[in-house]
């Protein structure tokens, strides 16, 4: 072999092992920093008489703030029922957005203030996917590459265990809509499928009420026709790790490494 190309061999060898080590120590670093927090974003007001005046909050729940604070005037924090504790959140435009709702909070503890170093937040999922016991998978106007969604949906709901699948939609608990095309919320007042176009280019899950119609989960991956099977096992995955982020360490490991970023300009119908 010419030398320069031992030369060549050893600088590949070289950077593919740096990037493996940078990986592997980012890797290590994500796992001893970054915490998955539950609880419910409120908001409190430190140093101000009359919260609901300076606030400009209409009725809600704005009470005196259970935490020394930095500067006077609204704040928003999450507060963990289970522990009776309230954590600062630094990003307080992002927190914003989530007040009321229970939520996961992503991100790194600064024990001293007793704050969340926010990384991303997710609120959890609605009650009824926790406690529903019956699915039933619907591909709608699924055709060409569309129509591997609804094996693929069987397939990872049936290694999941969680949900027993029935063929009737009107008798489950839940339905697992998949689509080329945006939920329009329209399931149960419709007549008939969806007429849109499909352009299989984008895979549209949404858990449905179907009894409603509401949109209780939802996302999608634009991946073309190739990919639909692997993206509704993905998403399947992402509702998994969503759902058993408070029962199993695993998943909920799983849940803060996919969510450690938020998503940018992504529709899931929430």
């Amino acid at each position: 072999m010419p030398c320069d190309s031992v030369s060549s061999f050893r600088m590949v060898k070289v950077t593919l092992l740096v990037a493996v080590c940078a990986f592997s120590c980012a890797a290590s670093a994500f796992a001893q920093g970054v915490q998955v927090f539950k609880g419910q974003i409120a908001q409190c007001a430190c140093g101000i008489a009359d919260p609901h005046a300076a606030t400009g909050d209409k009725g809600g729940a704005v009470t005196p703030c259970a935490f020394a604070c930095a500067k006077p005037g609204a704040h928003y924090f999450l507060f963990d029922p289970r522990n009776k504790a309230a954590l600062q959140l630094d990003n307080q435009d992002f927190a914003k957005a989530f007040n009321g709702l229970v939520v996961y909070v992503i991100g790194i503890l600064d024990k001293p203030n007793n704050t969340i170093q926010v990384n991303n937040i997710v609120p959890d999922v609605s009650p009824r996917v926790k406690q529903a016991k019956t699915a039933a998978i619907v591909c709608d106007a699924c055709v060409r590459g569309m129509a591997k969604a609804k094996l693929a949906a069987f397939e990872e709901l049936t290694v999941w265990k969680r949900y027993t699948l029935v063929a009737d939609p009107k008798k489950a608990d839940l339905i697992f809509l998949f689509s080329a095309n945006p939920y329009l919320g329209d399931y149960v007042t419709r007549d008939g499928p969806d007429t849109r176009l499909v352009h299989v280019e984008t895979n549209y899950m949404n858990v449905v009420d179907p009894h409603t119609g509401e949109n209780l989960w939802g996302d999608h991956q634009k991946v073309g026709s190739w990919f639909i099977a692997s993206s509704t096992k993905d998403m399947i995955s992402e509702l998994r790790e969503l759902v058993e982020a408070d029962e199993s360490p695993v998943q909920r490991k799983l849940f803060a490494e996919r969510n450690r970023i938020p998503k940018v300009a992504i529709n899931t119908g929430k």
